[in-house]
C-alpha cells in the first residue's frame, strides 16, 4: 500500500513567515550592520482646523485634536506596528514623524538626537501609502525602471538598476506580473509594486501605511516577512497595522498602540500580554491578540476606559518619556549625511525621461485620444456641410462671415474643453511625487505641455484640411497657422482653469460664464463703434474676437472684388466686409502677437496655479 502524501508546511512561505525561519539564501539577507540611526519624536500634538461654510454669517471654525502628546522612539534593525481602532491617529503619526503632512505639528522629530528637516526626511525615508496612485499605463517593470532612474543616484549603471529591480521582483514575486500594466493589477499587486518603487533606492527608513489591509493571509505573511527582512538589514521599518490575521501580529518586533490620539504602549511585542495582565486582561488561547487588544482600546465599557486613560497617562509621563529617549540616544550620535549623497538626475533629463512617459501612457490611453479627435472632425463636419460649396457675391457675405465664426467658436469651446480635466487627472500621482522630491513639478510640467501642444497641433492641421476642403475654402498657410494659433490659445487658457481649480465642475462653472462674456465681443453680435471706448478694448480679451479678427482679415483682405448686384447695399470687395463687421486688417500682427501672449501668460500662470495646489497635504 502505497503511503499517503503529507503537505509539509515546513515549505510554506507563511509558515516560514510565522515562525521566525528565514532562508539564508540571498547574500544580503541579515547582514551585520552597525546601528548608527535612531529617529525619535517626542510630545507631538497634531491639530486640524476646519471651517464649516454658512449660508449667513462666518464661518464655524471646528477644532479637532488627532495626537495628544505623543512620544516614542524607533532604531535601525527594527519592524515598529502602529496599531489602534479607526480614528486612533495612526496615519497621522506616520505622515507626522515620516515628515509627509502640510499641517504644523507641535513637539519634536529627531534623528540621532537632532532636530531633522522635512528635506532630509523625505531624501533619507520612502513611504508607502494605503493608497496606490500611479501612472497605471505604465506596465510594472516600466514603472519600476522609471522611478529607479529618479530616485537612484544620476550615476547608477544600467546593470546595477537591472539588478536591484530584479532582487525586488524576485523577493516581492513580482515576475507573476512584471510585464502587466499598473490599471491590470490587483489591489494587493499594486501594494507590492508600490512597496517595491519604495524600496528602489534601498532608503535607510522606510514608512508604510495599513501595507497589508486588503490583502490574502498569505500575501500579507509574505510582505512582512519581506519588510522583517529589510529592517534585519539594518534599516528603520515603521508600519502601521489594521487588524492583522492572528499571528502576523507577532512578527513584529515593536509596536505602538494608540486610541483616541494618545499613546497606550510603546514597546516589545513580546511583553504586550504582561502589559495587559497588569490590568486584568488575558487573551484566551483561541483569539487573535490583535483583536483582543483593539476590543480593550475601543472599549466604551466605564472600567475599560478608566483603565486605558491609566495605560496612557503611564506612556505618557514625560520622566519616562526621557528615560526611554536618552536610552536610545546615548550611544548613537554619528552623523548620517552618507546617507544623502546621492545625486538626483538634471532638470532636462527629467524632462526627458517624464517625457518618454507620457509619451507612452498617451499611446496605451487611445481610445480617450481617438475619442477626443472624433467629437472635434464630427462636429467641424456639422459646423461645415450648411456652408458646403460656397460661391463669392454679396450675397454669400454673410454666409462665409457666418462659417469663420462658427468655425472659430467651436474651435475654442472644444480646445478649451478638452484641456479643463488636463491637472485633475494625474494632479494626485505628481502632487505626491514632487512632494517626495522624486522629479520637480517644472520639469513634469513641460514635458506635459509639450505633449500637449504637439497633440493639439496634429487635430487641429487634421480638423481644418478638412472643414476647408467640404466647404471650398482656397486656403493658405497663414490661415492654418492662425487657427493653429486659436487652438494652442484655447487649450492654454482650458489648461489654466485646470491647474486653478480643483475640481472640474467648478472649472466649468467660471469658464461658462466667462465665455458669455466673451462670446458677445466676438464682432458678429454687436457694432463695435456703437460701443464706448471702455468696453471696446474689452473685445481684445475675448478669444473669440481675435480669432474672428484674424480669420477674417486673411480671408478677406485677398478678396479684391465681389459681384454687385445690390448697389444700395453693395460690399464690392473684402475690405468692404472688413468694415461692416468692424474688423481692422492693420491689426492683424497685433491681433497674432496677444494670441501668442495668451499662450504664453496661460502656460505660466497654468504652472503657478499647480504650484499653488502644491501648498496642499497630498494624498497619503
Amino acid at each position: 500500500m502505497a503511503p499517503k502524501k503529507i503537505l509539509d508546511l515546513k515549505y510554506n512561505e507563511m509558515w516560514k513567515a510565522w515562525n521566525n525561519t528565514y532562508e539564508e539564501d540571498d547574500d544580503n539577507s541579515l547582514p551585520l550592520f552597525k546601528r548608527d540611526l535612531v529617529l525619535s519624536w517626542k510630545q507631538l500634538n497634531v491639530t486640524v482646523v476646519r471651517k464649516i461654510p454658512k449660508l449667513i454669517g462666518r464661518s464655524e471654525v471646528e477644532t479637532k485634536q488627532i495626537l495628544n502628546n505623543v512620544s516614542g522612539n524607533v532604531e535601525c534593525g527594527t519592524l515598529l506596528g502602529i496599531m489602534g481602532p479607526s480614528g486612533s491617529g495612526k496615519t497621522t503619526l506616520m505622515a507626522t514623524i515620516s515628515h509627509r503632512t502640510k499641517g504644523n505639528f507641535d513637539g519634536e522629530l529627531l534623528l540621532n538626537g537632532r532636530s531633522v528637516s522635512e528635506d532630509v526626511m523625505i531624501k533619507i525615508s520612502g513611504f508607502v501609502a494605503q493608497e496606490d496612485i500611479s501612472f497605471v499605463q505604465l506596465t510594472v517593470l516600466e514603472q519600476l525602471k522609471f522611478m529607479a532612474r529618479l530616485k537612484m543616484d544620476r550615476f547608477t549603471s544600467n546593470q546595477l538598476i537591472n539588478d536591484r529591480i530584479n532582487y525586488l521582483a524576485a523577493h516581492l514575486g513580482l515576475n507573476k506580473f512584471i510585464n502587466s500594466r499598473l490599471c491590470f493589477l490587483s489591489g494587493g499587486e499594486r501594494k507590492k509594486v508600490a512597496l517595491a518603487v519604495q524600496l528602489i533606492n534601498d532608503p535607510p527608513i522606510l514608512f508604510c501605511d495599513e501595507i497589508t489591509t486588503g490583502l490574502d493571509s498569505y500575501s500579507a505573511a509574505h510582505i512582512v516577512n519581506t519588510l522583517r527582512k529589510v529592517a534585519h538589514s539594518g534599516k528603520i521599518v515603521v508600519c502601521t497595522i489594521h487588524q492583522p490575521a492572528s499571528g502576523l501580529f507577532d512578527q513584529f518586533q515593536e509596536v505602538i498602540l494608540l486610541t483616541n490620539g494618545r499613546l497606550a504602549y510603546q514597546g516589545s511585542v513580546s511583553l504586550v500580554d504582561k502589559f495587559f495582565e497588569k490590568y486584568g486582561y488575558i487573551c484566551p488561547a483561541t483569539y487573535n491578540k490583535a483583536d483582543f487588544i483593539i476590543s480593550v482600546l475601543n472599549s466604551d465599557g466605564v472600567l475599560d476606559r478608566n483603565n486605558v486613560n491609566k495605560m496612557c497617562e503611564l506612556s505618557s509621563n514625560v520622566g519616562q518619556m526621557d528615560i526611554r529617549f536618552n536610552s536610545f540616544n546615548k550611544d548613537v550620535q554619528s552623523e548620517y549625511g552618507h546617507h544623502l549623497q546621492a545625486e538626483k538626475l538634471s532638470w532636462i533629463i527629467q524632462v526627458m525621461l517624464l517625457l518618454y512617459m507620457s509619451i507612452t501612457c498617451f499611446i496605451r490611453n487611445y481610445k480617450e485620444n481617438l475619442l477626443d479627435f472624433g467629437t472635434l472632425i464630427f462636429l467641424g463636419v456639422i459646423c461645415a456641410i450648411p456652408y458646403a460649396n460656397l460661391q463669392f457675391g454679396t450675397k454669400a457675405v454673410q454666409n462665409w462671415q457666418g462659417f469663420w465664426l462658427c468655425l472659430v467658436i467651436n474651435t475654442v469651446f472644444q480646445f478649451c474643453y478638452s484641456a479643463i480635466a488636463t491637472h485633475q487627472i494625474k494632479f494626485s500621482v505628481v502632487h505626491r511625487e514632487v512632494s517626495n522630491k522624486v522629479y520637480s513639478l517644472s520639469a513634469y510640467y513641460v514635458s506635459e505641455i509639450i505633449i500637449l501642444y504637439v497633440w493639439v497641433f496634429v487635430k487641429t492641421v487634421l480638423f481644418c484640411i478638412i472643414v476647408f476642403w467640404i466647404v471650398g475654402v482656397n486656403w493658405v498657410y497663414m490661415q492654418l497657422l492662425i487657427f493653429i494659433i486659436i487652438s494652442l490659445a484655447s487649450v492654454s487658457y482650458g489648461s489654466l482653469l485646470s491647474a486653478c481649480f480643483s475640481s472640474v465642475d467648478e472649472a466649468i462653472v467660471f469658464s461658462t460664464v466667462c465665455e458669455y462674456l466673451a462670446l458677445p465681443l466676438s464682432g458678429a453680435y454687436l457694432s463695435f463703434k456703437s460701443l464706448p471706448k471702455v468696453f471696446y478694448s474689452l473685445r481684445y480679451l475675448s478669444l473669440f474676437f481675435l480669432g474672428c479678427e484674424t480669420v477674417s482679415t486673411l480671408f478677406w483682405e485677398r478678396i479684391t472684388s465681389l459681384p454687385c448686384t445690390d448697389v444700395a447695399n453693395c460690399l464690392d470687395n473684402g475690405k468692404a466686409v472688413l468694415n461692416k463687421y468692424g474688423f481692422i486688417s492693420s491689426n492683424l500682427y497685433f491681433d497674432i502677437t496677444i494670441l501668442l501672449t495668451f499662450c504664453l501668460l496661460g502656460s505660466i500662470f497654468g504652472y503657478m496655479g499647480v504650484l499653488r495646489r502644491m501648498n496642499k497635504q497630498p494624498a497619503y
